[in-house]
Parts: structure tokens; sequence; C-alpha cells
């Protein structure tokens, strides 16, 4: 396994919330055409504050549709949320290349998680 549940810092915590962000996109709204990725990858990986308010405000929305329609994916996504965002106490205004590279990893790590089949 690669996904690093015990890694707390923060970059490495956003890139793995931004891939579940797109994930509960994705099941919300199959077959779109642009997502966050699309839109917002680079701002949430170089200056996450400008983003991140608007990314969690839409995840909730996403959310919502989730619920109603299949409740089971909504309480893991939202289990899920809460794990990653228990140690990030704000989102930070800048993050430094060695952090934008942590975001990276684990936004990959996370989105292979995700696409791998559990037993």
């Amino acid at each position: 396994m690669c996904l690093d549940l015990d890694n707390k810092n923060v970059g490495y915590r956003l890139g793995r919330l931004f891939a579940i962000l797109e994930k509960i996109q994705a099941e919300a709204n199959p077959g779109i055409n642009a997502t966050i990725r699309d839109r917002f990858y680079g701002a949430a990986s170089s200056t996450p504050v400008t983003v991140f308010g608007n990314l969690m405000r839409l995840s909730n929305h996403h959310l919502s549709k989730l619920e109603k329609e299949k409740p089971g994916v909504f309480v893991i996504r939202k289990q899920l949320i809460g794990e990653i965002m228990c140690p990030i106490s704000d989102f930070p205004s800048h993050l430094s290349l060695a952090d934008q590279g942590r975001f990276a990893i684990g936004y990959y790590h996370q989105s292979q998680d995700l696409w791998t089949k559990k037993s």
C-alpha cells in the first residue's frame, strides 16, 4: 500500500482531501465534463485557502445527493473526509514547493487507493 494514513503533513492531507472531493463529485454527477481537478488543482495545491472553502461547500451539495441516492457511499465518504481533516486546523494561505509536491503525492496515493478493490 502506498497510502500513508499516518502522514500528518498538511500538503499530503490536502492532496488526499482533494482526491476524495473529486471522487464524491464524480459519484454524485457521473459523466461530468469538467471536474474540480480540471478547474482547481493548481490553486488547491499552491494556495489552498483560496479554493478549499468553496470546494467544501460544493462537496456538501454532492454529499447530499449521494445521501439520497447512495446512502452507503455517503457514509463512507463522509467518514473519510472527517478522518483526513482531523489534524488540519485551517487551510494554509500558501504551500511551499516541497508541500506542493506532497500535495501531489497525497492526491495520487488517495486516488490509487480509491481505485484499488478492497477485500
